[in-house]
């Protein structure tokens, strides 16, 4: 699952660069919400508590899969909403 996180395309960007929690986590989840399940989600995020605790806790929350792939200052938290 994480290998096709990795590589197909997501089908939502959501920048939430110079953001700190909770603002990451409450926009993913807004954007979540609207999506269909199979669909994934990239969060662009710089804020390293997003990554390490609060969006990984959402995800979890949810039981949709996730990934991160860090692009230099930036991380790519990919989050495949399931239903």
């Amino acid at each position: 699952m994480s290998e096709e996180l990795k590589f197909r395309e997501p089908d939502e960007v959501l920048d939430v660069r110079g953001e700190s929690c909770p603002v990451p986590e409450m926009m993913a989840s807004k954007k979540l919400k609207k999506m269909k399940a199979g669909q994934i989600l990239e969060v662009l995020t710089d804020h390293q508590p997003a990554v390490d605790v609060t969006l990984p806790s959402l995800c979890k929350s949810h039981g949709y899969p996730f990934t991160v792939i860090k692009d230099g200052d930036v991380y790519r938290f990919r989050i495949l909403k399931v239903s």
